[in-house]
């Protein structure tokens, strides 16, 4: 029998193992697959509302905003799974439960957004006749009410209060609301808390990162 020669031996080894290497880093994540942060702007939020009576107000007159699309959704749809959320005034709805018949469901939670890489599995809650899944009380929600704190009488959001939310067709998403003012203003400044100078309220300005694979991993 003839026997391998030394050199021959080591290319093939060379070979060999240049060819598991291959196959190990198909096995990576691209990099270039990573989830985008996404940011909507000045998003209207029911903005034609009279001072007076409020219990003489009208019904409110929701946008309904797709995460998966990116896009403001026509009200003809408003009874579709093509919406995601729903806003007017300070109240988020989901498309699930009492709100739409798509699967939304949502919950608060404290942390930093860019280190929330994985949704939750429990603790979720959807719209029902008791309650909405994204409350919109004062220190409970998403935001807090100054008073006659300094700005006066502004919605700020709650650094740290991130949302965690199923669109309505079930997949995962985390969002976090910068701002509830026409061209996410400076709040800390004197035109801000002059009333005069103030921009208009009700626009959302929020970011988040939709997963479309139905996986938690963000």
């Amino acid at each position: 029998m003839k026997r391998l020669s030394p050199y021959f031996l080591g290319l093939l080894c060379a070979l060999l193992t240049f060819s598991a290497c291959s196959d190990d880093s198909s096995n990576d994540p691209d990099p270039s697959l990573s989830l985008e942060v996404q940011e909507a702007t000045d998003i209207p939020a029911d903005t034609d509302v009279t001072p007076g009576d409020p219990s003489l107000a009208p019904p409110p007159n929701y946008t309904f905003y797709s995460l998966e699309q990116g896009a403001i959704i026509d009200k003809a749809d408003s009874n579709s799974t093509q919406w995601d959320i729903a806003l007017a005034g300070t109240t988020i709805l989901v498309n699930g439960g009492t709100s739409g018949p798509g699967q939304g469901e949502a919950q608060i939670v404290e942390g930093v957004f860019e280190e929330i890489e994985e949704a939750p599995e429990t603790g979720y809650q959807t719209d029902s006749e008791t309650g909405l899944a994204i409350s919109s009380g004062s220190g409970s929600g998403w935001y807090t009410y100054t008073a006659e704190s300094n700005p006066p009488n502004a919605i700020l959001p709650i650094p740290g209060r991130v949302i965690l939310l199923r669109t309505a067709e079930g997949n995962y998403a985390k969002m976090e609301i910068i701002s509830y003012y026409q061209g996410n203003p400076d709040t800390s400044t004197d035109e801000f808390a002059n009333y005069q100078t103030r921009p208009s309220s009700r626009y959302y300005t929020f970011r988040y990162v939709l997963q479309p694979d139905g996986s938690r991993n963000f």
